[in-house]
């Protein structure tokens, strides 16, 4: 009898990390491990998720990169709890747009701080998981299991 259920992990039933894209450490596995942040952010190790009690505006939970000039990004969050409003912090700013659905913006060629931000007071704690940054491939760019295939460095693209 065959069973698809379960992926043999040499014996382990752990669960996999989170995979965060371009984000070290996006389901919190590790703590804030890659998170740099200003103010209260603490981790739930565990159960994988951070959290900020949600009293001031402006505590961020970010990374940096240098994106790609002109290329197209997503950004997605899951908000597990809290009423806080928390906003996606895009090359370096407030982005405005809440957590919860993914967001694509463009990315600019400086260093820059992406991440989410406390833009709206809240009564409870806040409690996020699965920050997930990726570059969205150009309709023609071949990708195999999600990531793109390369040769040589560069993208290989359908012609």
């Amino acid at each position: 009898m065959l069973n698809f259920g379960l992926l043999d992990r040499g014996g382990s039933s752990a669960p996999l990390p989170f995979d965060g894209g371009m984000f070290v450490n996006g389901g919190f596995e590790d703590g804030l491990n890659g998170w740099q942040q200003a103010y209260a952010w603490t981790a739930t190790i565990d159960a994988d998720t951070a959290e900020n009690p949600a009293t001031s505006i402006n505590e961020l939970l970010f990374q940096n990169f240098t994106l790609e000039e002109g290329a197209t990004y997503e950004i997605s969050a899951d908000y597990l709890s809290g009423d806080a409003t928390i906003s996606y912090v895009i090359n370096d700013a407030d982005s405005g747009i809440a957590i919860g659905a993914p967001h694509t913006f463009v990315g600019i060629a400086t260093a820059v701080s992406i991440g989410i931000g406390i833009t709206v007071i809240g009564t409870v704690k806040s409690v996020v998981d699965n920050l997930r940054l990726v570059k969205i491939a150009d309709a023609n760019v071949v990708t195999f299991n999600g990531k793109i295939v390369t040769h040589n460095g560069e993208p290989v693209t359908y012609s």
